[in-house]
């Protein structure tokens, strides 16, 4: 059997099918005329939509409303999204808001996309819109802060926090930008403060001890610093920054040998994180692209990330649920991984999806010799020897 990178790599080679004639003219086509369409949804300005009448949402959200109420794109977008298809989502988002200007759900949804897609400013252009036409709904903006923090303006950022926060309290996310806000403005105490209030809602926040440890150690304070910085990689042990941090705290207090080892790790996760986000934003741009999902598979292979590996795992399978092959590389990848559990239920669906193929159950009997389950190992080695046979 080959090596499951190994064998990663050429099932990527080979993930798109090709076929000769009409049928390839056809898919061709309708590819490049897929790619018009996406650009001409991304290259939109959203400051050219229409507007609507003044006051034309004020009581907008009083009474329940009706499905018969809700434009039809929405639902559109809605399917895109659950697909993860932030281009076709945003297109049909244009459609309800060139028919129904200012839509509010409409603008939300778009300013939330356009954050996902790096546009901070645009985002903020759909989020400020939304919240002039309704004004009331202010507590569901928290988006529109992170688009002023990105961008960095950090005193309004604050302040939009502040107001989210007057309506919802409990915004916890909306507490660590606060927090976050704060920092950069210099207000360390404040932002200290702020974050305790975040961890005390969410103790298993590990943004929020990754800040605080960061904040305790330029403050210098750097006992207090490593054992904050220990919980954030204690829950996230695959988030690069805590392990930079862990590093610079380890080395402060002359403990040299586990310092450099920390940097080590933080160098080998930074390069896997990098790669990710790069994956990860032509996913937002070309969805379905099997081949860039087995990248990200095998990135977080890399790490040593189980439930993300499961993650990534599960979104190329959705692609080809009946892709025996796949289903064989999701079984290597786990055992890679030694996860135990994962690699038990990637052999049940490897049974039932590649009931009657051989090479199925050649691969199922070595996986249940591997756990010297003699039983199984009998059965798949039968199974596979009758399917060969035909």
């Amino acid at each position: 059997m080959l090596p499951w990178s190994v064998a990663l790599m050429l099932f990527a080679a080979a993930a798109t099918p090709t076929s000769d004639g009409r049928a390839q003219d056809v898919r061709t086509t309708e590819r490049i005329e897929q790619k018009a369409q996406r650009r001409a949804v991304l290259t939109r300005d959203p400051r050219e939509l229409p507007r609507a009448p003044e006051g034309r949402w004020k009581a907008f959200g009083e009474a329940p409303i009706r499905p018969e109420d809700v434009p039809n794109g929405m639902q559109a977008a809605r399917n895109a999204l659950i697909d993860q298809d932030l281009p076709t989502a945003l297109g049909a988002l244009y459609g309800v808001l060139d028919a129904e200007p200012d839509y509010p759900p409409a603008l939300h949804q778009m300013g939330v996309i356009y954050f996902k897609l790096q546009r901070y400013s645009d985002a903020s252009e759909v989020l400020e819109r939304f919240t002039r036409q309704v004004p009331q709904r202010i507590g569901d903006t928290r988006t529109l802060g992170h688009c002023y923090y990105t961008l960095g303006d950090y005193a309004k950022a604050k302040g939009h926090y502040e107001r989210v926060l007057a309506v919802a309290p409990n915004e916890i996310e909306a507490v660590r930008g606060l927090a976050l806000s704060h920092m950069r403005l210099g207000d360390s105490a404040k932002a200290l403060e702020l974050l305790a209030r975040v961890i005390e809602a969410d103790p298993k926040h590990g943004d929020a001890w990754g800040w605080q440890a960061q904040i305790l150690f330029d403050l210098g304070r750097t006992d207090e610093a490593l054992a904050a910085v220990v919980k954030a990689r204690d829950l996230d042990p695959y988030e690069a920054r805590c392990w930079f941090l862990l590093g610079r705290a380890l080395l402060e207090l002359g403990k040299e040998e586990e310092g450099r080892a920390a940097h080590a790790r933080f160098n080998e996760l930074q390069a896997i994180t990098q790669e990710l986000r790069s994956l990860e934003a032509r996913l937002e741009f070309r969805p379905h692209q099997l081949p860039l999902l087995l990248q990200i598979v095998e990135q977080h292979r890399k790490s040593g990330d189980v439930a993300r590996t499961r993650t990534a795992l599960a979104r190329a399978l959705a692609e080809r649920p009946t892709d025996i092959q796949l289903r064989i590389l999701a079984l290597d990848v786990l055992e890679d991984l030694h996860d135990a559990e994962g690699a038990r239920v990637a052999a049940k669906s490897l049974e039932s999806v590649g009931v009657d193929e051989a090479s199925a159950w050649k691969r199922l009997e070595a996986y249940y010799a591997r756990l010297k389950d003699l039983p199984n190992q009998l059965r798949a080695g039968e199974r596979f020897r009758r399917l060969s046979a035909q």
